[in-house]
């Protein structure tokens, strides 16, 4: 008998490339109670880091000090280079600091007694602050002001004297000194503008200066070059430039080893505190995403915020510990060589009892090793396991483990694509959003003709726009508004900031989501349980919404004979 063909009818994709279930995050991400959820820990830690920031005691770090530290880093002696050159950097710092409050208290005893002498550094330190450099620099830039515009008077009186000069006949001769006349206010009215701006740009530049030479705290620091290395890395994804230096894969170690080692360093109790309060909003808005991304991926239905919260605040010290175990175990095995350690310094037999039991030492660095690499390789799978198990931190950090030991090239596989898809949906949104805005700015503004006080365009004064500044982020030239346009000003950046938190929100939105993605696939890889299977509390209410209702069917007629 012959043998009959099979037809294929049509490929499971998803069966046959798991990986592609990834490309689902985008939608997931998008939803939005993830984007909510992310806004509201965005603002909470941004808030908390200001906070610290307030209360923390003096002038912390040094313009530039992570980028200082990133470049001791490619040093021969490292720690010594960077305390080297941060030590430089606080000098010039403090050296430009103190000639500004050299100057402004000249001008402030110059106001109170027109004869003032010039005062010492330490004269200065004494009797300036911040405030007095403001007032000085605004006082310098009122007094140029002032002189642009006398200038500009005088250039036109005497144009005008120029012109009443010529007699009104020959005809030709009064056109032609009319001509220069309008010539010369036009001149003067453009070197008066030029100026005018140039002074307000000045001053604003200085006091940017003086506010960054002052102290720029710690948490602004760490996150302006966090976020710098965030787009980096998109770009980098963007080029398809993935290996050597600068591309994807060294932006993404030098995100994890740079400033965290730095923070982590030489700040290691500020660092603490704010680590501790980011793990608590982490633990509530983060564990509430990974819930609804977990509940949203296995059944495609989608709970509540309120229910995600009440999950994520009732295994709130599961989310809370489960990566500070694995650090508490590194401490601890860590703590315990130390210990030993102290015995090298007994005369004579002590450095032959640590030479003898040294392999013990080995074999601890070895554990914690293995710790660190699975925190390192795992942390992004443990809030999936919280939220898809309903379990506690330890089956997190045991499953993580396992899952990244288990599959280790699987894992990086997945992970590969997570970013290199997340980079292009992000870049997608960034896109988005300049298109948006330049749009915005320019119906908005069409009809917006006043002037700023330093002369420039109004509309161009209270908001830049994308076109202009290059990036989401901006901050408001508020020296060149008067009091009404600073409020005014404040609202478009409040608006646009907004905005371009949403895009940062949905950078977290998407790494929860694809972290539960990953998660579902590397659990049927290693334990081969099927991606539907999730956790659900007895007696929710989530479901009411998603669950198609209860109807009652009646039993079927029986035939009659």
């Amino acid at each position: 008998m012959a043998e009959q063909g099979q037809i294929v009818r049509g490929i499971d994709y998803k069966a046959a490339f798991p990986f592609t279930q990834i490309f689902r995050s985008f939608r997931a991400a998008m939803h939005p109670s993830k984007l909510i959820l992310a806004l509201l820990a965005m603002l909470l830690i941004y808030l908390g880091g200001s906070l610290l920031d307030a209360i923390w005691p003096g002038r912390a770090v040094v313009p530039g000090e992570v980028e200082i530290y990133s470049e001791s880093r490619e040093r021969v002696d490292a720690t010594s280079t960077f305390a080297t050159m941060r030590e430089q950097a606080r000098k010039r710092a403090d050296d430009d600091y103190r000639a500004m409050l050299v100057e402004a208290v000249t001008v402030k005893r110059r106001a109170a007694t027109q004869t003032a002498a010039r005062p010492t550094p330490e004269e200065a330190e004494r009797e300036g602050s911040f405030s007095d450099i403001r007032r000085a620099i605004l006082s310098e830039r009122d007094a140029r002001v002032k002189r642009a515009r006398t200038n500009y008077d005088e250039a036109v009186k005497a144009a005008d004297a120029l012109y009443a000069a010529v007699p009104e006949e020959p005809r030709d001769a009064k056109r032609a000194a009319d001509a220069r006349r309008d010539e010369t206010r036009t001149q003067a009215a453009e070197a008066r503008d030029a100026s005018i701006r140039e002074s307000f740009r000045e001053a604003y530049a200085a006091y940017t200066e003086a506010r960054n030479l002052r102290g720029i705290g710690l948490f602004d620091t760490f996150v302006a070059h966090q976020v710098n290395q965030l787009n980096r890395i998109v770009f980098a994804v963007r080029d398809g430039h993935w290996l050597g230096r600068g591309g994807v894969i060294d932006r993404i170690v030098s995100f994890f080893t740079v400033a965290p080692v730095w923070a982590v360093r030489y700040h290691p109790v500020y660092f603490t505190l704010f680590f501790l309060m980011f793990l608590a909003v982490w633990a509530i808005f983060g564990g509430a995403i990974a819930r609804i991304s977990a509940v949203h991926i296995a059944r495609d239905e989608k709970i509540s915020i309120r229910q995600a919260l009440r999950f994520s605040t009732a295994k709130f010290l599961s989310f809370l510990s489960a990566p500070i175990i694995p650090l508490i175990i590194v401490g601890g095995v860590g703590l315990l060589v130390s210990v030993g350690g102290l015995l090298a310094n007994i005369p004579f037999i002590g450095p032959i009892v640590v030479g003898a039991l040294f392999f013990l030492a080995l074999a601890a660095g070895f554990v914690m090793t293995l710790v660190m690499l699975g925190l390192a390789g795992g942390f992004s799978l443990m809030y999936p396991t919280i939220a898809v198990e309903g379990s506690d931190s330890f089956d997190a950090i045991s499953r993580s483990f396992s899952y990244l030991y288990a599959r280790p090239w699987r894992l990086a596989f997945y992970s590969a694509v997570a970013v290199l898809y997340g980079g292009l949906t992000y870049m997608f949104l960034r896109y988005f959003i300049d298109l948006l805005l330049m749009l915005t700015h320019f119906f908005a503004g069409l009809m917006v003709f006043g002037s700023a006080d330093n002369t420039a365009p109004l509309w161009n004064m209270l908001w830049a726009g994308p076109t202009v500044t290059g990036r989401l982020s901006y901050t408001p030239e508020y020296f060149s508004l008067g009091t009404g346009e600073s409020v005014g000003a404040f609202f478009i950046w409040m608006w646009t900031h907004l905005l371009a938190l949403l895009l940062g929100a949905y950078a977290i939105s998407f790494y929860f989501v694809a972290s539960t993605v990953i998660y579902y696939l590397m659990r049927k890889e290693v334990d081969a349980t099927e991606m539907d299977d999730v956790f659900l509390e007895q007696g929710d209410e989530d479901f009411a919404e998603t669950l198609p209702a209860a109807t009652e069917t009646a039993p079927e007629a029986r035939p009659q004979a």
